[in-house]
């Protein structure tokens, strides 16, 4: 064998290896990110509140049930106080919902589980259908609309919905309309990137999904292919002035069943006050 088709064996089984891994165990194994996000001062009542957040199922893709089962039994042992689902549940078949909403149904929180929709719910008039089965199963979809909580304070706050950028018709205004102008929201809103849309000082958390964490990452390069109105934020906690964003990873995999320095993810984000000197 010469040195040439020796190296070219090498890459290809190398890659192979890769391949391997990403599909048979690193996406089949969801991880929990824990995130302090910093409150400003006059919502420090909210201290302690704990948000769990997941996205990005694409479940009809290769419904892996056995991840599913992963994440709800790991979701509920973080005993959240709110759990947000910031779309993409499917990639293009409704029927993937009837298997997803099962365990869905499973998650447990002490003040509610809420569902946004992704572009890819939202596409080919599958919104409908979507949500209907979310609703079903009890879990509320937020589509520009907002419900109001109370945190084990007593401190009120509301956890809002918008529909998807790219794929829906958001509105901001509308869904804030009758908010006071110092209550806070956590918002949840598919895409990134709209983030820099936001300024309304309301807003005090966005959670959002869509970028997958780029889903298949070099090492010490980060993620190769990133989608539409997702390639500013890609993943993790970002701050801006009073305002927050948490892009969280998702669960599922599309196009490919591979994840790859890009494990499923679990946010838990807990609101912290202000630290007092």
């Amino acid at each position: 064998m010469n040195r040439r088709k020796f190296v070219s064996l090498g890459f290809f089984g190398s890659g192979a290896g890769m391949f391997g891994y990403g599909s048979l165990i690193e996406r089949r194994f969801p991880v929990v990110e824990r995130v302090d996000c910093r409150l400003p001062e006059r919502h420090a009542e909210l201290d302690g509140l704990r948000v769990a957040a997941m996205s990005d199922f694409h479940h009809d893709d290769f419904h892996d049930d056995t991840l599913m089962a992963r994440a709800i039994e790991a979701t509920n042992a973080l005993e959240p106080d709110v759990v947000m689902l910031p779309g993409d549940f499917i990639s293009r078949d409704v029927a993937g919902m009837d298997a997803l909403v099962v365990h869905l149904a499973g998650l447990r929180a002490r003040l509610g589980v809420f569902a946004m929709l992704g572009n890819h719910d939202q596409w080919s008039r599958r919104s409908e259908a979507v949500a209907g089965k979310l609703e079903k199963a009890g879990v509320p979809v937020l589509r520009n609309a907002v419900t109001t909580l109370r945190a084990p304070s007593g401190q009120r706050f509301h956890v809002a919905g918008l529909e998807s950028a790219w794929a829906g018709r958001p509105d901001p205004h509308a869904m804030l309309r009758g908010i006071a102008s110092d209550d806070p929201v956590l918002l949840g809103w598919h895409e990134p990137d709209p983030w820099d849309w936001l300024e309304d000082r309301r807003v005090l958390l966005q959670v959002a999904g869509h970028t997958h964490g780029g889903q298949v990452c070099a090492p010490f390069y980060g993620a190769i292919q990133l989608p539409h109105l997702g390639e500013r934020y890609v993943a993790g906690l970002f701050e801006r002035d009073e305002s927050r964003l948490y892009v969280t990873r998702g669960i599922g995999s599309l196009g490919v069943p591979v994840r790859f320095c890009c494990p499923p993810e679990i946010a838990l984000i807990t609101l912290r006050a202000p630290e007092r000197v």
